[in-house]
């Protein structure tokens, strides 16, 4: 009886040692942590030079302005965004002096990647309230014989925008970016037409990218060590 157990076992000494000469150890590195995506808030602040109001003021004449905003990001690659555009006093000569002029804006912004670098393109079209008054100094420029110096015009419109930039992260949390663009509206039921024209430089927050980095770095990937099935061919 003794021996038929130490013949049965030596069986299944050797049958083990053919089996694992057939299997090799692997060393499978588990998957880098991924955070998922989730809706979030950011806010933005820029420089706003502009074109302002191409109907009374001499066009191509840059004038500066200050443009914050906050945005609603619903995808990585989409987002909704409220903003705010002041320009400060201004006179446009001939025509008009002590000009005051803002506007509200209401967006959809789309972001495009390349698959080389962080860089994004940035598409923008929404809709836009604005508000431009100064006073008249003469000469006339216009057909309009109501006005006489030291009337105060005022102007106020609802407006499309359309524009196109690009952004790139800056720093653990923030993104910069610089875009192009232009409002277009109606006045006195006529044809719809560039009313003004802006270029934005500015820097948004976006606390979501800082979440993203900080979880990211401290997911280190464990190892996981198993037998490799064995090849039927």
């Amino acid at each position: 009886m003794k021996q038929i157990c130490v013949a049965i076992f030596t069986i299944f000494l050797c049958f083990g040692f053919l089996k694992a000469q057939n299997t090799k150890a692997a060393i499978v590195p588990a998957k880098p942590y991924v955070p998922k995506f989730r809706k979030h808030l950011a806010v933005s602040s820029a420089f706003s030079y502009s074109v302002i109001n191409n109907r009374k003021e001499i066009r191509g004449q840059y004038k500066p302005g200050i443009n914050v905003g906050i945005g609603f990001y619903t995808k990585p690659w989409f987002y909704w965004s409220g903003e705010y555009s002041y320009f400060f006093k201004h006179n446009s000569s001939p025509g008009f002096e002590n000009i005051n002029a803002w506007n509200t804006e209401f967006n959809g912004n789309m972001l495009m990647g390349t698959t080389t670098n962080d860089l994004k393109f940035r598409f923008l079209f929404g809709l836009t309230y604005m508000q431009w008054k100064g006073t008249f100094v003469g000469p006339d420029v216009t057909d309009d014989k109501t006005w006489y110096i030291g009337k105060l015009i005022e102007q106020n419109w609802v407006g499309g925008n359309l524009g196109a930039g690009f952004s790139h992260p800056f720093g653990k949390c923030f993104n910069g970016y610089a875009d192009f663009r232009m409002r277009f509206a109606s006045q006195d039921k006529d044809l719809i037409s560039i009313s003004d024209t802006s270029i934005n430089l500015g820097i948004q927050f976006n606390p979501y990218s800082f979440e993203k980095q900080k979880k990211s770095k401290s997911a280190h990937p464990s190892r996981l060590y198993r037998w490799l099935k064995k090849r039927t061919s």
